[in-house]
C-alpha cells in the first residue's frame, strides 16, 4: 500500500517534509504506511523493544533519585473542569550516594 500512487505523492523520492505537513502533499494518505505491519504478522522484534525500554526505565529509576522541577511544584494544584488539564511534568536526574557496606 506504501507504494500505490494513489496513496503518496512523489513516492519514491525521500522527502521527509511529506511527514511535517508540506502542502504538496496533504493529498497523502499517511495511515496507509505502517512500518512494522499490523495484526498477527507485525515486526517480530517489537515486544522485545517494549521489554528493553522497560529495563532502561527500571534501571534509570534504580541508579537516580527524581528531584521536581521548581516549575512543576504546583502541579497537583492546576485547574480542572470536568477533566484534568495537566501540564508537563519535570523532573531532574539526581544520582544516587550508596553506601558502601
Amino acid at each position: 500500500m506504501f507504494r500505490n500512487p494513489q496513496n503518496f505523492t512523489l513516492l519514491e523520492s525521500f522527502i521527509p517534509e511529506r511527514w511535517l505537513g508540506d502542502g504538496r502533499f496533504l493529498s497523502d494518505k499517511k495511515e496507509a504506511l505502517r512500518p512494522f505491519s499490523y495484526g498477527p504478522r507485525n515486526c517480530i522484534g517489537k515486544n522485545l523493544a517494549y521489554v528493553e525500554m522497560r529495563v532502561i526505565l527500571a534501571r534509570i529509576i534504580w541508579e537516580f533519585d527524581l528531584v521536581m522541577a521548581h516549575d512543576s511544584q504546583d502541579w497537583m494544584n492546576e485547574e480542572e473542569v470536568y477533566l484534568w488539564m495537566k501540564g508537563p511534568l519535570n523532573f531532574y536526574l539526581k544520582p544516587r550516594n550508596r553506601v558502601q557496606s
